[in-house]
Order: structure tokens, then C-alpha cells, then sequence
């Protein structure tokens, strides 16, 4: 069905925020490793705050702290960088007071969550590409924070067709495709929560049937890395 390469992935340590580019990541049956493992709540409930509703979070950033001899890998806490460059543990009792104030928000805190719901989120450059023929203007690839970017031999949007349980093989791990990416209004925002492109969002919706991306599964762990082969049969 198609071949292609691995050429940029990410990790979301903190849903809502900005995350962080890798070259590698261990991936298994929740996910990827320090994916999406804490969200914003209102402080003594379930309810949650997101970007559509609260975009100054885009101007926050998460990533992991630098692990002695393991390029890439998750220890410790994430660290939550502010709009000007400060840092916080993602544990500091004093970051959700700090965030609640910057994006104008009644009192948060930060919990752990499975976030990943098992999967990761994988985008092909052909799909960006048409995309942002159809619009007209370059779309960034942050605006659908995704995990792993492929260039493949696809035809765009083709992704979203795969049947689930088709096989796809990324290096050595056997992943399946789960469901094609319904999009919510979150990708109208710009990666920084600048400003909003509803012509977007109303095109996703109307054009591409409010599907971009598709979800995999793994069953068992395996470790992918930038420039490993990917191929569906």
C-alpha cells in the first residue's frame, strides 16, 4: 500500500501545552513514552482547560529534563517553560498559580492522566502538503500535534482509508492502524495561540470529512527512531 521513512516526531508531556521534537522514542501498548502524561484542571475538580478555550497555553512549553547517557529519555518530572523563558518542575506548587495567571484562568493544577489513550498519532507530508495547496498558505504541522511525520509514496488523505487492524510496520515495531484523527477546533489555532484560522477548521470539516491523521496501536514495545523505514501491505 505504501513505503516511506520517519522524518520528525514529538512528544506532548503535558496536554494543551507546546511540546518537544525527539529522534527517538520508545513506544508501547500506552502510547508513547512521556506522552500526554499530565493535563490542566481546574484545581479540585474534573473539568479541564484547553487552548480553544484558553489559547495563552499555547505559549507554554513542556519537555523532559536531559537523561544522562539516554538521548531522549523520560526521568523525573517534565519541565514547563513560561511565554518568557522560565522554568518550572512540572511538580513546583507555585507553576499552577503562575499559569492560572498568565492564561487568565480561575485556579489549576496539574495531574497525571493516560493521556495517549494507547496510541500515537502518526501525519504523512503528502496529506500536509495538499492541505496547504487547498489553502493556499503553508500549514504548520504543530497545528495537529502529531507524534511521527512520514514521507511515503501515499497518495494524500489516502491514510484515512486504512481499514482498522491494517498492519504497518515503522523500523521494527508491528503497529495497526486504529482509526483515522477526528479533528476537533484545535487546529484553527496557530502552534503559539496567536490567532485563529476558522477557514481551517471549516475546510477540515467540509472538505476532508473532519479527518487528518490516523491513530496506531502497538501490542508489543519497540524503540523508533528518525529515518526508520515505514510500510503498509
Amino acid at each position: 500500500m505504501f513505503a516511506g521513512t520517519v522524518t520528525r516526531m514529538w512528544r506532548w508531556p503535558v496536554k494543551g501545552l507546546r511540546g518537544e521534537t525527539v529522534r527517538s522514542a520508545r513506544i508501547g501498548p500506552k502510547g508513547m513514552e512521556g506522552d500526554r502524561v499530565l493535563k490542566v484542571f481546574k484545581a479540585g475538580s474534573e473539568g479541564d482547560i484547553w487552548p480553544p478555550s484558553h489559547p495563552r497555553m499555547l505559549g507554554w512549553e513542556a519537555a523532559w529534563p536531559a537523561q544522562c547517557g539516554c538521548e531522549d529519555g523520560v526521568g523525573g518530572t517534565p519541565v514547563v517553560y513560561a511565554p518568557g523563558g522560565a522554568a518550572w518542575a512540572s511538580d513546583d506548587p507555585g507553576l499552577a498559580a503562575a499559569l492560572a495567571e498568565d492564561v487568565g484562568s480561575e485556579p489549576l493544577e496539574l495531574r497525571p492522566v493516560e493521556g495517549a489513550n494507547g496510541r500515537v498519532l502518526v501525519v504523512f507530508e503528502a496529506s500536509l502538503k495538499r492541505l496547504s495547496e487547498e489553502m493556499g498558505r503553508e500549514i504548520e504541522v504543530e497545528r495537529f500535534r502529531p507524534n511521527v511525520l512520514v514521507a511515503a509514496d501515499a497518495e494524500p488523505y489516502s491514510e484515512v482509508e486504512l481499514e482498522p487492524g491494517t498492519p504497518v510496520k515503522i523500523g521494527d515495531g508491528e503497529f495497526t492502524v486504529h482509526k483515522p484523527c477526528e479533528r476537533c477546533v484545535f487546529p484553527s489555532w496557530d502552534p503559539f495561540g496567536r490567532e485563529r484560522d476558522k477557514e481551517l477548521h471549516r475546510h477540515i470539516v467540509q472538505e476532508l470529512g473532519n479527518h487528518f491523521g490516523v491513530y496506531l496501536r502497538i501490542a508489543a514495545g519497540a524503540e523508533v527512531r528518525l529515518g526508520d523505514p515505514v510500510a503498509a501491505h
